[in-house]
């Protein structure tokens, strides 16, 4: 994992040298592999395993640096520019595999103008080994590796009838992907469909038929929350590893789907335009549990007195629930 020592102080108002959080990453846990310099200032080369997907992002190394250094960790705040209107008059959304998808958030932006990306988006990008396609693809991008969660966009006026339906593939079912290659697909597999055909091979990569391009004016943004099991076998059955399956089979945080569109709507007007719509969410209901732990217990396996003062909040994690027990689930 590449992280610009500069973005991650967006977050986190770090004195440190870019050496001196190397060597304190390293002590706490997080290995840093090497330190370098490029155009959009010093990368440090993290080596996560494979329980921290957490940290598969800007953000998420920047709360280890503020926990390190004990500083304040600044919140995130997205909010883009909203239309009074909802995303539900524009598209419809169903989930028929809720046990293979838990959140499905569809954000539509309309108006939007195609093109370069401005000099600051495709530096950081290239920086971390991203090659630059357009500004709407680059900020989809960007905002999964500042948050840790990976998002996709469609050109809506190319999905039939303007519906998402997340499903599994039918047996023999094929799709193009965005890199050229056509592909089969087996009905153990998470797919993204339109009314008619499957248009992105859920968590792993997009279809090409229904790709951004210069022509585009409207796009239907997805952040959603899927399986981690159904994204690993999918991915090693088609030979076909990505960045965005490398998180969500690692374990996305089911929580963020929200803030990511939000983020990534607020990004894309900022750099191609466009009105916002209301984003619609499937299902509605938040899953987070609480999880209490006795003090005496935690002393035990501490191996050490710990001062009431230093307890911490309640602990509050997300559940796999939404996709345990799911009906089919339809948005409207």
């Amino acid at each position: 994992m590449k992280i610009l020592y500069n973005w991650l102080k967006e977050f986190v108002d770090l004195a440190a040298t870019p050496e001196d959080l190397r060597t304190r990453l390293s002590l706490s846990g997080t290995a840093v592999e090497a330190l370098e310099q490029t155009p959009a200032g010093p990368l440090l080369d993290v080596e996560l395993t494979s329980n921290r997907a957490d940290c598969l992002g800007h953000y998420g190394i920047a709360r280890e640096a503020a926990a390190l250094y004990r500083l304040p960790l600044n919140p995130v705040e997205a909010y883009p520019r909203e239309v009074a209107e909802y995303a539900k008059t524009a598209t419809r959304v169903d989930i028929e595999s809720p046990e293979l998808c838990g959140r499905y958030t569809a954000r539509v932006l309309r108006g939007v103008k195609v093109g370069p990306s401005p000099d600051w988006l495709r530096q950081r990008l290239e920086a971390l080994g991203q090659a630059s396609i357009n500004n709407v693809v680059d900020a989809t991008n960007y905002v999964m590796l500042e948050l840790g969660h990976p998002l996709h966009a469609f050109d809506l006026d190319l999905l039939a009838e303007r519906r998402i339906v997340v499903r599994r593939a039918r047996s023999g079912e094929r799709i193009r992907t965005l890199d050229g290659i056509e592909r089969t697909l087996t009905t153990e597999m998470c797919v993204i469909a339109d009314a008619s055909r499957a248009v992105a091979i859920a968590g792993v990569m997009g279809g090409a038929e229904t790709e951004i391009q210069s022509a585009t004016k409207t796009i239907l943004l997805e952040s959603a929350w899927f399986d981690p099991i159904s994204i690993r076998r999918t991915s090693k059955a088609l030979g076909l590893r990505t960045e965005a399956s490398m998180r969500f089979e690692r374990g996305a945080d089911l929580e963020m789907t929200d803030l990511a569109s939000r983020r990534c709507a607020e990004l894309i007007q900022k750099v191609a335009g466009g009105d916002a719509f209301s984003a619609m969410m499937c299902p509605l209901t938040s899953c987070r549990w609480s999880v209490a732990a006795a003090t005496p217990g935690c002393i035990t396996r501490a191996g050490c007195d710990i001062p009431p003062m230093a307890y911490p909040r309640p602990l509050v994690v997300p559940s796999r629930a939404a996709r345990r027990g799911c009906e089919r689930r339809a948005c409207a």
